[in-house]
């Protein structure tokens, strides 16, 4: 009798090992984007770029564990039955990196042209990212949950739903202080655009969680 050199649930920790480095990534990429904002909020634009360029290297870090999955699913074909759950999560979370890599752009281009932002809508901006740095670090430890209390990370997924209609809440009342306030086109629309951005990767937040119920229920 001969049994395969690799189990499913060996190959699901390992697989689940990259998903956690991932994760960790992103958190790490969320707390420098809060920084970048606090930084444009004091007007600090070498502090601005300093913080930009860590965000560059963590996504360049997020994209090696992206391909280290790809090469460790297309490996083990067929013997994982939730390998396509693992590439979900794993573009959920490479998503959240692309939207706060593409904010952090945004920021740092409006720095580099001089653009005095309104004070106020920054900071009201970086207290909804902190919520969303609360949010992401949830849905962290809801992924580390996974691999060795199942139940434990669908009861933390909640508390990721909760935080992310907070976010939501906060986010539009956001947008319509923007949207009555009597600054410039090209600041309302640079706003707009930016708290369009957090609201998203306060959703993806939750797609993830919802990812991680999934592989849950087959751990």
């Amino acid at each position: 009798m001969t049994f395969p050199i690799q189990t499913e649930a060996t190959i699901k920790r390992r697989i689940l090992e990259v998903c956690q480095g991932q994760a960790r990534t992103i958190v790490d990429i969320v707390r420098e984007l809060v920084l970048t904002v606090d930084s444009v909020s004091e007007r600090k634009p070498k502090v601005t770029k300093t913080h930009y360029e860590a965000i560059q290297k963590l996504i360049a870090d997020n994209d090696k564990l992206r391909t280290t999955l790809l090469e460790e699913v297309a490996s083990v074909g067929s013997l994982l039955v939730s390998r396509e759950d693992f590439l979900r999560l794993m573009f959920r979370m490479t998503a959240i990196a692309d939207y706060a890599e593409a904010l952090a752009f945004r920021l740092m281009g409006a720095t580099e042209r001089n653009w005095k932002l309104e004070k106020k809508y920054i900071q009201a901006l970086s207290r909804v990212l902190s919520l969303v740095l609360s949010e992401v670090t949830r849905m962290k430890e809801t992924l580390h949950s996974l691999g060795f209390d199942p139940d434990k990370a669908v009861e933390l997924a909640r508390s990721v739903e909760e935080l992310e209609r907070k976010i939501d809440i906060d986010s539009r009342n956001l947008d319509f202080e923007i949207l009555s306030s009597k600054l410039s086109l090209q600041e309302v629309f640079l706003l707009r655009d930016i708290a369009e951005r957090v609201e998203r990767i306060a959703d993806l937040g939750v797609e993830v969680v919802d990812l991680i119920r999934v592989i849950a229920l087959t751990t």
